[in-house]
């Protein structure tokens, strides 16, 4: 090859240098990709503060959606036992509502897996239902003198003969999901039923006859008025009629839902 005059046949044996020179952008931009100590710390910091900001929501959307889940197997559970115990006794306005205890004995216990059974007067005396107000609510659905059984997946049923002075009778069933496990609260983990023999039919408290109610008067049982109406017993005021209101929604408990 004469001096002076170049052959590109041979352009891989120029200095190691020379060849860098033409990807110098390249080289840059490797030497300036990486993060300082500062960088990656405040985007830790802000990845922590908008995790702090949303797992609470998502804490409560998962503990709304078990509940609701667990209220719709409790109320299957409990309407399939009744129409097990019709097809042996006929339809629930022949039973007999004599007392507690033999209705329990006769129309409840052998269609359920119960794993034990409270009596009056047995149960642990520090344990109660709170209303959404924080108070102690054990009189709604007569709670601790009513016949109790524990289910074998956990749940409590307390079942309460209701009797009026004209002999009309029905049956509140109070259910709570959690049993004797945790701090128990209408509207969160205790939901109120009722069986009346006039409806023939489980509904959720609210939607059928309630206590003090010995006629069929006419209430306001719209979502909006077991929600939020002026009814003590409404779902925000303290929270027996919430599983009328997921009832409702089918079986979905809403942005509204005071949770």
């Amino acid at each position: 090859m004469r001096s002076g005059v170049r052959d590109d046949r041979f352009w891989y044996i120029l200095p190691t240098t020379y060849h860098c020179e033409s990807c110098k952008p390249v080289c840059d931009l490797k030497k300036n990709a990486a993060f300082t100590l500062a960088e990656v710390l405040i985007t830790l910091g802000i990845i922590g503060v908008v995790a702090a900001m949303t797992m609470p929501m998502l804490i409560a959307k998962y503990q709304k959606l078990v509940t609701a889940n667990k209220l719709k197997v409790a109320y299957s559970l409990i309407a399939q036992s009744i129409e097990r115990a019709e097809a042996d006794y006929g339809s629930v306005k022949y039973w007999t509502f004599d007392s507690e205890e033999a209705f329990v004995n006769k129309y409840v216990k052998p269609y359920f897996q119960v794993v034990r059974v409270y009596d009056v007067g047995s149960l642990p005396a520090d344990f109660h239902h709170y209303c959404r107000t924080g108070n102690i609510c054990d009189s709604y659905g007569s709670f601790r003198a009513a016949s109790k059984i524990v289910l074998k997946n956990g749940m409590m049923l307390s079942m309460d003969i209701d009797t009026t002075t004209n002999n009309y009778v029905w049956l509140t069933i109070t259910v709570d999901l959690n049993g004797l496990k945790d701090y128990s609260t209408y509207g969160k983990d205790t939901f109120v039923f009722s069986l009346d023999p006039d409806y023939e039919k489980l509904l959720p408290y609210g939607l059928g006859r309630v206590t003090g109610e010995f006629t069929d008067t006419i209430r306001d049982k719209s979502r909006a008025a077991l929600l939020s109406g002026s009814d003590a017993r409404s779902c925000v005021n303290n929270g027996i009629f919430c599983a009328a209101v997921i009832f409702m929604d089918n079986w979905q408990i809403k942005d509204d839902y005071p949770w």
